[in-house]
């Protein structure tokens, strides 16, 4: 009765193993993906056709049939210590025995085992004899062993034995289980070598009874077990050393009671004084600064926070994260932290931070402007000198449309043509040169500008940024250095031609002389002469006044006399005349002109100079200006004489001629403006207005010197400046600028 009950046990403990082995392979199917899945899985598949086919021996009455099962069998146990090895490498991260040559040549011992037990009697390699054995508590399977199974049996102890070690240096050696896993690791691991232990030395009353099927089930469940309910895996990355060592941040695995469980090297090297036992102590004893920004990171809800750690002298910014490990249904196992040095990162923000504010500063004080448009053409910059040149905040600007606000229209088509290439090929024909263009101001008023162009390309898209300057004054000094040239010239040629006029011209005055004495005048010598040729003198001026050769003689007086003053102006004109300095109050001289000018000017009663109204504003406080009051006041004569004319012969003859007269200083300068309500003037003729010989009166009205001669005294003889601004139907402004310290000398 007890040898029944024995013998139903094993049979139940044989299939009970098989099928908890198939129902572990069930559960796993869902996690086959990855490599030690698999690998227990097919461990737990030779282990239940072992188990199956050994608990079918128990049940086999004859030799023959339990010699039958007993090869089944093998079908599941050859393979079981390959298997079990090969999930101890899938754990223990060793991917290398996984695959290639190494791998694949583990499979021959078990398929030759199979061959030979197929054929075991043809060589008797595997068993000599074989018998059933009654002397035990239950019927067993008795053997004579051959070398091939010792061969087998070596192979797989040694793959055990591997497999055991490898598990062991994995888990144990660094120290990193808690109590429970290193019990579910103990059992899975002593319980086939237990088996194996007692099957190997027949001891009773287990002689002859093979429980090495039961113990890997008990194996497999111990693995699964842990790998599934206490996360083993989860907890402890078993390719630490291929994966966590490698990492150049540090890295620390805490349990739920915020015990250390790993870290990598570098995070050994934050902990001050480098204890060496931290695994399995408390993060707040041996780290207690991670350990509060780690409790105020989980307190504020924030998984991502930095601290500063000295290191050797050395002060190391981290960024730490902060991550909750979950185990099966989502259940919280633990913590990971990770710091990751951002000290270089953190340098790098502050300098491009530095470099951002330098580039700021420099472009809000440069006194050019700086633009730059993103590549739809729109404005995306835009520094204050910008704003001070084109008359934008930078509020009414950015994102507008550059070409429509900043260009003409006449010149827009061609720019946004111009744009639309260099859109496409960041290429262009004025990139990279200076170039002088015409701008638009908010206010309407068109103004030269010159413009350098560099392209620059953020996210694989074309940008520009323009340098501008307003270049309106340098034109207006381009003109006058012009001028200024072309009036030495011409100074030169004056004095020749007035040297040249004027020997013949002094013969023709002095002949013309000589002429209306000997012809007008009774003296003795013309009487005799004239009684001499039998002529009647008094007859002969008869005849000459009816012949009006008297009126010819005054006439070419009149014009010889005339030509005389060109050739002097001509002279003066080229040449500086001696110029007496004195100190001079400019509102005084300004207003002792116009009473010269009311006074010397004698034209028709519509050009009296008396009925132009006169509005006077002069600053106060006028410094003394060191000049030749009688030249200053011959430039002054001469624009009131041509103004006066200009606004009397204007067609409108309901508007009252008016000077304006402003007395001012200009920084080193002090200037006198005369401003009239005339018709003004149109480009060309300011351009030219101080030419010599140029002039837009009538024939035989004025010479063209007058202005000339002003701007020599102003600009050579005084080193000032003589200017005029004229707008077509409003009137002309004519601008008198005198230092305030004389070249050459100190001022008063």
């Amino acid at each position: 009765m007890l040898g029944i009950d024995l013998q139903l046990f094993y049979i139940i403990q044989a299939f009970a193993a098989s099928a908890i082995s198939a129902a572990l392979i069930v559960y796993l199917v869902p996690r086959w993906q990855t490599p030690s899945t698999r690998s227990l899985m097919l461990l737990m598949g030779s282990v239940a056709i072992w188990s199956f086919c050994y608990g079918m021996e128990f049940k086999s009455p004859s030799l023959a049939a339990k010699l039958e099962w007993v090869r089944a069998e093998y079908l599941g146990a050859a393979w079981t210590g390959l298997f079990f090895f090969r999930f101890s490498m899938a754990i223990s991260g060793r991917k290398s025995w996984m695959a290639g040559p190494k791998s694949w040549s583990m499979f021959i011992v078990p398929l030759l085992t199979l061959v030979g037990v197929y054929t075991n009697d043809r060589h008797h390699l595997i068993w000599v004899s074989a018998w059933i054995d009654g002397s035990g508590p239950v019927p067993t399977m008795a053997y004579i062993r051959g070398i091939g199974f010792w061969i087998f049996v070596g192979f797989s102890y040694g793959l055990l034995l591997a497999a055991t070690f490898v598990l062991f240096h994995t888990f144990l050696g660094s120290g990193k289980l808690e109590r429970r896993n290193f019990l579910v690791l103990m059992v899975g691991l002593a319980a086939p070598w237990v088996s194996n232990i007692l099957y190997l030395i027949e001891i009773a009353p287990v002689r002859h009874l093979d429980l090495t099927p039961f113990a890997f089930a008990i194996s497999g469940v111990t693995f699964f077990w842990g790998v599934i309910r206490h996360q083993i895996l989860e907890l402890i990355p078993i390719a630490r050393d291929a994966v966590i060592e490698s990492m150049k941040d540090a890295v620390f695995v805490l349990d739920l009671q915020n015990r250390v469980i790993d870290l990598n090297t570098v995070a050994k090297q934050l902990i001050p004084g480098q204890p060496p036992a931290i695994v399995g102590k408390a993060l707040s004893t041996r780290f207690p600064d991670l350990y509060e920004l780690m409790n105020k990171s989980l307190m504020s809800g924030t998984d991502d926070s930095e601290m500063a750690v000295t290191i050797r002298g050395t002060k190391v910014l981290w960024r730490i994260r902060i991550s909750e490990l979950q185990g099966s249904g989502q259940t919280p196992c633990g913590r990971l932290i990770t710091l990751q040095d951002i000290t270089e990162r953190r340098r790098n923000e502050i300098a491009l931070r530095e470099s951002e504010e330098k580039f700021r500063s420099i472009s809000a004080n440069a006194l050019d402007g700086i633009v730059m448009i993103d590549p739809s053409g729109r404005v995306s910059f835009w520094n204050k000198a910008a704003k001070q040149i084109f008359g934008y905040h930078q509020d009414e600007i950015l994102g507008k449309d550059l070409h429509g606000h900043l260009a003409p229209k006449e010149y827009q088509a061609q720019f946004r043509n111009a744009f639309s290439d260099f859109q496409q090929t960041g290429s262009g024909q004025v990139l990279g040169k200076t170039i002088e263009i015409q701008c638009l101001r908010k206010d309407g008023d068109i103004f030269p500008a010159e413009l350098s162009l560099s392209p620059l390309k953020l996210n694989g898209q074309w940008h520009a940024v323009g340098i501008v300057r307003d270049i309106t004054e340098r034109k207006k000094t381009q003109d006058y250095l012009i001028q200024t040239e072309k009036m030495i010239s011409l100074g030169g040629l004056a004095a020749g031609m007035a040297h040249e006029i004027n020997n013949p011209l002094a013969g023709i005055l002095s002949n013309i002389q000589v002429m209306r004495m000997r012809l007008l005048s009774d003296l003795p010598a013309n009487l005799s002469t004239a009684k001499e040729c039998g002529l009647d003198f008094k007859s002969m001026w008869a005849y000459m006044g009816k012949r009006g050769i008297l009126e010819m003689i005054e006439a070419i007086d009149q014009s010889c006399q005339r030509a005389a003053t060109i050739v002097r102006n001509m002279l003066a004109f080229s040449r500086k005349s001696d110029t007496v300095f004195s100190n001079q109050d400019l509102t005084e001289l300004l207003d002792q002109t116009v009473v010269l000018a009311g006074n010397d000017f004698h034209f028709q009663r519509r050009h009296d100079f008396r009925q132009i109204d006169i509005v006077r504003d002069y600053a106060p406080d006028i410094p003394p200006i060191a000049c030749d009051a009688t030249q200053i006041q011959q430039v002054l004569l001469n624009i009131f004489k041509n103004g006066a004319q200009a606004m009397w012969e204007t067609a409108d003859r309901h508007r009252t001629p008016q000077f304006i007269l402003n007395v001012y200083t200009d920084r080193k300068y002090g200037c006198i403006s005369i401003t009239d309500n005339g018709p003004g003037m149109n480009e060309e003729t300011r351009k030219r207005i101080f030419e010599p010989f140029y002039t837009t009166k009538p024939t035989g009205s004025g010479t063209g010197l007058g202005l000339s001669i002003a701007y020599f005294i102003v600009t050579e003889n005084h080193g000032g400046i003589l200017s005029v601004a004229a707008t077509p139907e409003k009137g002309t402004t004519f601008t008198v600028k005198l230092p305030l310290k004389r070249r050459g000398g100190n001022g008063p």
